[in-house]
């Protein structure tokens, strides 16, 4: 049932301002992280602070990593070094290694030297690429033994679980702590109590290394279905875990990112009304003066033909028709294969398969939008020329666009580029160019001979 946020946020201010320890946290002690965070919301700075100065630090340190940076710095400013070392280290390591990155280096080296053998934990954690699988991974998991019998392996998980950011995998591993396999915990469960883990484990396990991507790792999920994936080093040795909860965050974030890339915008690191209005005039000039000074072009292509339009005016009637339409169909290929190299239904051996379609595309739609073409300029006057110009143009364009719609992502993927960065405003700034010359060379052809 659905929490009544505005009820819950009435009796946590009644029970601060009473300072009603007991019973505060006898109230959130069963509600769920994400209708806490709903609740902190609506409470003020000096209320926030004094809740997590009342609450356990365990809650606290749960509640802690459900919230937006700029919430949690404000929060561990509030309560002073001592309170907020508690409660980060009552964290899971990579919300906490997340929330530590973020701080200025003054502070970020405060809270690690009053953590303690935590600290260092993080320390470690802080060395890997924040978009890497080190950077997103928790070194909570629980590790076993080959030798291991299931009932021993029953008691030591009983001590460890608890600790733990997820028991749904219990990884084995050798002498040196490397990965040698994997068993669930329901065949744990059901196994024979002296049977040993060696003769039940699965092991072909699967990874992801410590420095890849987490585009990988998203994609390694997306393949596997598992909720969790161990991470290991160059040496196979394991340093952690990537659990689903985390994969989608980061598979939020990508898309974010990408959609952004497809607007023609820089990604932004926050979140939209955290992010200051220089920062969002820094994300967008750029590629729209790279764009404005491309688009500029086409006044050079208008300009080099004008002798042609001063011969048939009606042909600058359908300039906005044709550019627009090259561009919407541009957009359409480029979106589509973008998106298709992002989920790796697409991929670069493809090019020649993707082309061949895309062209084969191009020139049906070519065929049917000229044929509206023709139609719609016909009753504009002109004779049979101006049709007979419109109509191809707009085959040739449409055929063009499309092709290049879907090269130019597939030559960022070539070249190591993102591919999101060929989107859709690039790819029409583009066709509108080589849309014009077509349109003016054919008008040229058929007009004036030449």
């Amino acid at each position: 049932m659905e929490t009544n946020i505005a009820a819950l946020v009435e009796k946590v201010r009644a029970l601060i301002l009473s300072q009603s320890a007991d019973e505060l946290i006898g109230l959130i002690d069963d509600l769920h992280p994400a209708d806490i965070v709903d609740m902190l919301q609506s409470l003020d700075d000096s209320e926030r602070e004094a809740f997590f100065r009342i609450i356990p630090v365990e809650k606290a340190g749960e509640i802690l990593g459900e919230l937006e940076f700029e919430d949690q710095a404000g929060i561990i400013d509030s309560i002073g070094l001592s309170r907020s070392s508690q409660i980060i280290s009552e964290m899971a390591t990579d919300d906490a290694a997340d929330l530590i990155a973020e701080l200025p280096a003054d502070h970020r080296d405060q809270i690690l030297d009053a953590m303690n053998s935590e600290g260092e934990e993080l320390r470690g954690l802080l060395r890997y690429e924040e978009d890497s699988s080190g950077g997103i991974m928790t070194t909570e998991y629980v590790a076993v033994k080959a030798d291991w019998t299931a009932e021993y392996t029953m008691a030591q998980l009983r001590k460890s679980a608890p600790d733990v950011h997820t028991a749904y995998y219990i990884y084995v591993i050798d002498a040196a702590d490397r990965l040698v396999g994997v068993i669930s915990l329901r065949e744990l469960v059901i196994a024979d109590l002296n049977a040993r883990i060696a003769d039940i484990m699965d092991d072909n396990v699967q990874s992801v290394h410590v420095d890849a991507d987490q585009e990988e790792v998203v994609q390694m999920f997306q393949k596997y279905r598992y909720l969790a994936l161990p991470v290991v080093d160059s040496d196979g040795v394991l340093t952690g875990i990537i659990t689903a909860d985390d994969v989608l965050d980061v598979a939020e974030e990508e898309a974010t990112e990408d959609i952004q890339k497809i607007a023609a915008v820089v990604p932004l690191d926050k979140p939209y009304f955290s992010t200051r209005l220089r920062e969002l005039f820094k994300s967008r000039i750029v590629w729209l003066m790279v764009l404005f000074l491309a688009e500029s072009i086409t006044g050079g292509i208008l300009q080099k033909f004008s002798d042609t339009m001063k011969s048939a005016i009606e042909l600058t009637f359908f300039i906005p028709l044709l550019i627009d339409s090259g561009g919407n169909a541009g957009a359409q290929a480029a979106t589509t294969v973008i998106r298709g190299l992002a989920v790796r239904d697409i991929r670069i051996k493809d090019l020649g398969r993707v082309l061949g379609r895309e062209l084969a595309l191009g020139l049906i739609l070519g065929c049917a939008m000229a044929a509206v073409a023709f139609l719609r300029a016909g009753r504009v006057g002109g004779g049979f020329e101006i049709p007979m110009v419109v109509a191809a143009s707009v085959f040739a364009i449409v055929t063009m666009a499309t092709a290049v719609g879907a090269l130019l992502p597939m030559a960022a993927v070539a070249l190591k580029v993102d591919p999101a960065t060929m989107s859709a405003p690039l790819v029409t700034t583009i066709v509108d160019g080589l849309g014009l010359t077509i349109y003016f060379f054919i008008a040229k052809a058929v007009l004036l001979g030449a």
